[in-house]
């Protein structure tokens, strides 16, 4: 070997041993020092925000380098819409509609970037008062449903139309109030039927005398539930960010499907913790929401817990809602939507 070959040879064993060490290193010194992104996030207290609890709990967030410095919990979707219009928030978890109808009646800015399940809504009733859909019709029965612009409210207008009911007499027996208070309401004999998302639905199956008349998919077969939705400045200014922020919720949600018995656990863990928040909002004090892993899971397996969304079905819901006057315009879904 000449004195050139062993020079090579030397310089290579130094770039193996040495330099190529010495550079992961520093790499890993630098993504150390890395500050984490910080992001103030608004959630509904549901199972509809399953990802977001789970991610939570096994640090996804924080292993992706973002710190969640403030996450506020609401009652429901639309409380967290609302949010939206007064608080500067950079990312939700939410219902559809009533991220629609933020975004085309409230002006605000916001982006659908994922979804988090597809249907998730039912019509509970006491059974001994009502059997059929027709006997919502009746005089003396009473339906309680979230206020207007709600998902279950925006399901009942469809319902109510390709059922055949008679709108004036459905809603002529309907009162409306939150989420919490319409299960109080079924358990105390105040209501004779309620409309709500999950988990709420399956928690009032646990009430002697209660079943399931109708489900959201019967009414709207695979119809999109909640989606994840970041601020559009955030979009603009934190591409990145938002990127991980679906790649999070994309991998909760196969955690929750892979185990769902062991998320199970997690997420009724994470619902209970902040059960008095939901208390104090909805003024509650005495409401009995507390829920175990067998309801939450029951939960899950009443929903289609997936990311996927897709363009035109955002679209017929625009179009739904707009012919129900839910929307004083009506507009293309992909202004909505942020593209990938």
């Amino acid at each position: 070997m000449n004195k050139k070959a062993v020079t090579i040879l030397m310089f290579l064993l130094l770039l193996i041993t040495v330099i190529l060490p010495l550079q992961k290193i520093f790499a890993s010194e630098q993504t150390q020092k890395i500050e984490q992104v910080k992001l103030r996030v608004a959630v509904e207290y549901t199972n509809h925000a399953a990802s977001f609890y789970y991610a939570e709990s096994k640090k996804m967030f924080q292993q992706a380098g973002i710190e969640i410095e403030e996450a506020k919990i609401y009652a429901s979707g639309v409380a967290v819409a609302v949010a939206f219009t007064k608080e500067d928030f950079d990312a939700g978890y939410m219902c559809l509609v009533p991220a629609i109808f933020t975004y085309a009646n409230g002006g605000v800015p916001l982006k659908i970037i994922a979804g988090t399940h597809k249907n998730g809504y039912a019509l509970v009733v006491r059974s001994s008062k009502i059997k059929k859909l027709k006997d919502l019709e009746s005089k003396g029965i009473k339906i309680a449903n979230g206020p207007k612009g709600t998902s279950t409210d925006f399901l009942q207008m469809i319902m109510i139309r390709d059922k055949n009911l008679s709108a004036e007499k459905v809603l002529s027996n309907t009162v409306r109030m939150n989420t919490t208070k319409q299960l109080m309401a079924l358990f105390a004999g105040k209501v004779d039927a309620i409309f709500v998302p999950e988990h709420f639905a399956t928690l009032a199956l646990a009430f002697p005398g209660i079943k399931t008349l109708l489900r959201s998919e019967d009414i709207w077969p695979d119809m999109q539930g909640s989606v994840l939705v970041v601020a559009e400045r955030l979009l603009k200014s934190d591409p990145a960010t938002v990127k991980k922020l679906y790649e999070i919720n994309k991998i909760s949600l196969k955690g929750i499907n892979d185990n769902p018995r062991h998320a199970a656990v997690i997420i009724a863990e994470k619902l209970n913790i902040n059960q008095e928040k939901i208390k104090i909002e909805t003024k509650s004090p005495n409401s009995r929401i507390e829920v175990n892993s067998d309801i939450v899971l029951e939960s899950i397996k009443n929903m289609n817990m997936t990311e996927e969304i897709s363009v035109d079905e955002v679209q017929k819901v625009i179009d739904e809602m707009f012919e129900l006057g839910y929307l004083s315009k009506s507009f293309k879904a992909e202004e909505i939507m942020a593209s990938r």
